[in-house]
């Protein structure tokens, strides 16, 4: 049974090994011989800085050309693992509606149907919207992953950890 699990999982590791292959071949294109867990790191890192990069560049949006305006929470998202996010529409200066659902999970305050919360938008493009406020906790929200980028990206470039 033991041999059938080692087995097992000498296959699986050859597997990714093998799913490397192009980025190893980059790699050592520019003089550097990562670990397989170094590329993994390394590609996750990438891949959380996608939508934490595009966060951030849509908050600076918002405050350097946001407008304001009051918005209903009109549902709540319970499909999420870890917490349930409001859905808010609010109408921008033309009185067209929009919607969104804030990244932020419920509070007192965004927990009811109907419940008023503000609202920054972007005028140029409208589906850019967020919920103000909660600075905290988005701060925290930021810092998190930014900090899980970090970490990952550290790893994956941390010299000790190359192999030759």
């Amino acid at each position: 049974m033991e041999q059938g699990w080692t087995a097992f999982w000498a296959r699986i590791s050859e597997v990714f090994h093998q799913a490397l292959f192009p980025f190893r071949v980059i790699a050592e294109a520019v003089g550097w011989h990562p670990s397989d867990l170094q590329i993994w790191c390394f590609l996750c890192g990438v891949f959380f800085l996608a939508p934490i990069g595009v966060q951030s560049y849509g908050g600076f949006v918002l405050k350097r050309r946001g407008i304001f305006a009051t918005g209903t929470v009109v549902d709540i998202d319970k499909s999420g693992e870890y917490s349930d996010n409001p859905i808010i529409e609010f109408a921008d200066r033309s009185g067209r509606t929009w919607r969104f659902e804030s990244y932020l999970p419920v509070n007192g305050r965004t927990r009811s149907i109907g419940a008023a919360v503000d609202v920054i938008y972007d005028p140029l493009h409208p589906k850019r919207a967020r919920e103000m406020g909660r600075p905290v906790m988005k701060a925290v929200h930021l810092a998190v992953g930014y900090a899980i980028v970090a970490g990952l990206l550290l790893f994956a470039f941390w010299p000790g950890l190359i192999s030759n």
